[in-house]
């Protein structure tokens, strides 16, 4: 894990204790910043530290040198990833870029000159879907957005979904990881994400569910941060060939994502059997369940 970082900040993450590191916030000549915990503060050479004038502080030399390694020493390689403004790691680490965005016939070709990096570091938590599973998906396969703000743990919990839904079920999932962060987390794809899940890395979702449709014959599709029409009009058309999809959208509520014109489409064609808001408070948490009409299922006491 953040094999790609350079060695002063690799060795700085060796006194912290890399089960609570979230995020590394990573600006050219400015104090690097680590989420831990779910709360911020700096990142010194022994660890985290409250202090500003005791954290280390990366040149533009060295965020160059982490892209390098992260992109496995060919930039080249990951031309497509860098016009979508991140990179993945080896192990589903995101690394999220800033800086110059250079365009050619008015789309993003590439990004130079990057000034920041936010780096968000996988988790795997055993278990912290068995609610949703439980609610959800004890009688059959269904259909599921997850919704929260950036960062709540929308794609922690859909790999644990999916390990739990292949463990109880024989059915074929096929999980569309567009940023390799799903499945990358982990090698052992049979235990982690289930010995009958099939893998579509970095494909486009309008690309990849048509496809998976007619050449997997999955009963199940996974996928991550739905964005656009386009997007909602691949899975909606999955849906109505009888495959099941489970999706993560960012939202900060259900009334937000209701206020949406794409997503609010969705709710009026009852395209998901189920939306689930996680907390804005908590990582993983959840803060209700809701059914086709937005009537609620589960909410805590």
């Amino acid at each position: 894990m953040l094999d790609f970082l350079t060695d002063n900040l690799r060795r700085a993450l060796t006194h912290v204790n890399m089960q609570l590191v979230y995020e590394l916030r990573v600006r050219a000549n400015k104090p690097v910043v680590i989420n831990y915990g779910g709360e911020y503060t700096f990142l010194g050479s022994n660890g985290t530290t409250e202090h500003i004038g005791a954290a280390l502080v990366c040149s533009y030399s060295e965020i160059e040198t982490i892209i390098y390694r992260a992109s496995e020493f060919s930039v080249y390689s990951v031309t497509e990833q860098l016009r979508q403004g991140f990179l993945t790691g080896s192990n589903g680490e995101r690394i999220g870029l800033a800086g110059i965005f250079v365009y050619e016939n008015g789309k993003t070709f590439t990004v130079k000159e990057v000034t920041s990096l936010n780096i968000r570091v996988p988790h795997e938590v055993p278990g912290c879907g068995e609610l949703i599973e439980r609610v959800c998906f004890r009688e059959k396969i269904a259909s599921a957005l997850l919704i929260s703000p950036p960062g709540r743990g929308k794609t922690t919990i859909l790999r644990d979904l999916t390990r739990l839904i292949s463990s109880k079920r024989l059915i074929n999932i096929l999980i569309n990881d567009e940023r390799n962060e799903i499945s990358a987390a982990y090698r052992d794809f049979s235990l982690n994400t289930g010995a009958f899940s099939d893998i579509v890395r970095y494909s486009y979702k309008k690309d990849a569910l048509s496809a998976a449709v007619r050449a997997m014959r999955p009963d199940l599709i996974v996928t991550d941060e739905l964005v656009s029409e386009e997007e909602i009009d691949a899975v909606a058309a999955c849906v109505r060939g009888g495959v099941c999809v489970i999706a993560s959208a960012h939202f900060r509520d259900i009334a937000a994502m209701q206020a949406s014109p794409v997503f609010g489409r969705a709710v009026e064609e009852k395209l998901f059997d189920y939306y689930i808001a996680l907390s804005s408070d908590a990582i993983g948490k959840v803060a209700g369940i809701y059914g086709q009409d937005l009537s609620p299922v589960y909410e805590p006491c």
